[in-house]
């Protein structure tokens, strides 16, 4: 997990020069849904959506699904509860769109 939290770290501060910045309580309330869904992948097993199963795959799920609304759909089609969930991220749609820009190499951006 300290590997997936370093790249996320890494990520993070790569895309930041090329995006809108989370504020300090919106990074504090990333950080808790993207553990909270790591977690749950470890727990239940890996969402049909997580298709890049290693470690950095993992990681780039986390984070594109944190960036998205949890609301009831999203909660149903995860195996979510609506218990023990962090507060709900107030994004920009610049910020929702973090997650369209990963690095692919070759000087090429996008999403996975």
């Amino acid at each position: 997990m300290r590997h997936g939290l370093l790249a996320l770290i890494c990520w993070l501060c790569c895309v930041v020069a090329h995006s809108e910045m989370l504020n300090v309580e919106q990074s504090g309330l990333f950080r808790a849904w993207f553990v909270r869904i790591a977690q749950e992948q470890l727990r239940q097993g890996p969402s049909p959506r997580w298709y890049q199963q290693d470690c950095a795959g993992l990681v780039r799920f986390a984070a594109n699904e944190t960036l998205k609304v949890h609301d009831s759909k999203w909660l149903k089609s995860n195996g979510f509860s609506s218990q023990y969930l962090p507060p709900e991220m107030t994004l920009t749609p610049g910020q929702r769109q973090l997650a369209q820009n990963w690095n692919q190499g070759n000087g090429k951006t996008g999403p996975t």
